[in-house]
């Protein structure tokens, strides 16, 4: 008996330490290999000033409008996005404390009472029955967090709620990218929609011109739809400007929070002055700038705490029930004072066989860590390719705006030059109309080519992980 008796503390002491020694592993991909850690570059590819970051000066520096800084801020205030965004916060803040309370224990009032009827044991024919009240406070079963599994889910809770902060801050920073890339495609249009106009009143300048040649026998009939037709391609590009402006006024007043509505807009684009090279910093600044490279740094450390939660799962757990009242046979006597009484009922449970489920759990929260690692590299990389696209695209589009500018005061002289020509007879009418073609065209393109200089500008201040500062 005794030989037994010592076998099974034998086994169950190895049981105990074996449940002790969590299972340890390394975070590796499929492939059986780690991770690798991202390398971040000493400095950018692309031209720029590495001093200074231009995510540093305050919004409002950019362009310095008043009107731009106001739909801005109503967009911060009513926009659905932002309030989404601002909900989940506030339920990741509950779900962690949820978490938290967890590891608190719970209180509440006991009272029950319970009549009981049984066979006596002096007598066959005889039954008992007894009463019994209870009266007080108990406290269910609560798990004394002896190895941390409890806080470590309850930090996983918590670095949840920052991450979903700083995605908060994420939505908030292309928020304002948004409706300063709808403000300046309004503007865009506006000058657009001048080139068109100004085009169209030239031909039908050159409409009338040709018809009156035609009456006097100068030209053929051919002049005269030549010059129609001119006339009409002016009108149904001026008619698809305006459309393409009215898509994008309502696409601004959904991003602002409120119903479609006319915009106006007061400062047109040539206005804008452009610095001649951005400032970017260093690309490390990126990793404490950019709010979705933090967010995704904290939902790794999330699935880090989750980790070494499921580790602990493997060991034993110690849970606490008490009660502290009132217990008599007789309601009348429920309260007297020799009636009081409690009970402490601490337990150990130790698993044994759970059909793999703490095994799964594990490495379901290993393979949650792995995707939290690429997620995090992934999304630094991607932050590294906008700034350097964003950089790049301003250095390019500044080189095809100086050359398209050259290109339009060229047209602007040819188109002078055929029209005179072709007053004294010279040149034909289809050289007027393509050089008027060819004019309008290189305006149109300049003023895209000048649009997308400053949405480079917008890009970059995005990428870089500047957020909404207004001016002073």
């Amino acid at each position: 008996m005794m030989r037994a008796r010592s076998n099974g503390l034998a086994l169950a002491t190895a049981l105990l330490c074996g449940a002790c020694a969590a299972p340890t592993t390394t975070t590796t991909d499929s492939t059986g290999a780690a991770p690798k850690p991202v390398q971040m570059p000493a400095g950018w590819n692309a031209p720029s000033t590495s001093s200074t970051s231009l995510a540093e000066r305050p919004f409002g520096a950019l362009f310095q409008d008043a009107e731009l800084e106001a739909l801005i801020k109503e967009a911060l205030s009513n926009n659905r996005d932002i309030r989404i965004a601002a909900q989940r916060v506030e339920l990741a803040r509950a779900q962690y404390g949820l978490q938290r309370a967890a590891g608190l224990p719970n209180l509440g009032a006991d009272a029950s009472a319970t009549r009981s009827q049984a066979p006596s044991g002096l007598s066959a024919t005889e039954n008992l029955t007894s009463s019994s009240y209870r009266l007080g406070l108990a406290m269910p079963a609560w798990e004394i967090d002896l190895w941390g599994r409890i806080a470590s889910l309850s930090d996983a809770a918590l670095s949840n709620v920052r991450a979903s902060e700083a995605l908060r801050h994420f939505v908030e920073v292309g928020l304002v990218s948004q409706v300063a890339s709808g403000w300046l495609s309004l503007l865009e249009y506006d000058q657009s929609l001048l080139i068109a106009e100004r085009t169209r009143v030239s031909r039908v300048e050159s409409l009338r011109i040709v018809t009156l040649r035609f009456n006097a026998g100068i030209v053929s009939k051919v002049d005269v739809t030549q010059a129609e037709t001119s006339l009409a391609q002016a009108q149904a590009a001026y008619a698809q400007l305006q459309q393409k402006r009215g898509l994008q006024e309502n696409a601004l007043s959904q991003l602002a929070g409120r119903n479609p509505g006319p915009l106006r807009v007061s400062k047109p684009l040539d206005r804008y002055a452009l610095p001649p090279a951005l400032p970017a910093g260093i690309p490390s600044d990126l990793l404490t700038r950019r709010p979705d490279i933090r967010a995704a740094e904290l939902s790794l450390a999330a699935t880090q705490s989750s980790v070494e939660a499921a580790r602990k799962a493997f060991l034993p757990s110690i849970s606490l029930t008490g009660f502290l009242g009132f217990i008599s046979p007789q309601l009348s006597q429920l309260i007297d004072s020799d009636r009081q009484a409690y009970t402490l009922s601490p337990a150990i449970t130790l698993p044994l066989f759970t059909g793999g489920r703490l095994s799964s759990n594990l490495e379901a929260a290993q393979a949650q860590q792995r995707i939290a690692t690429e997620d995090y590299a992934r999304t630094t990389q991607a932050a590294l390719r906008e700034v350097e696209d964003a950089l790049v695209s301003f250095q390019r589009l500044r080189e095809q705006q100086a050359a398209m500018q050259a290109i339009v005061k060229a047209s602007q002289e040819r188109l002078r030059l055929v029209d005179l020509r072709y007053v004294n007879g010279i040149s034909s009418y289809f050289e007027v109309l393509d050089s008027q073609r060819q004019l309008f065209d290189a305006e149109l393109q300049l003023t895209q080519l000048t649009s997308g200089a400053y949405a480079a500008v917008i890009g970059l201040y995005r990428a870089l992980g500047g957020g909404w500062t207004p001016q002073g």
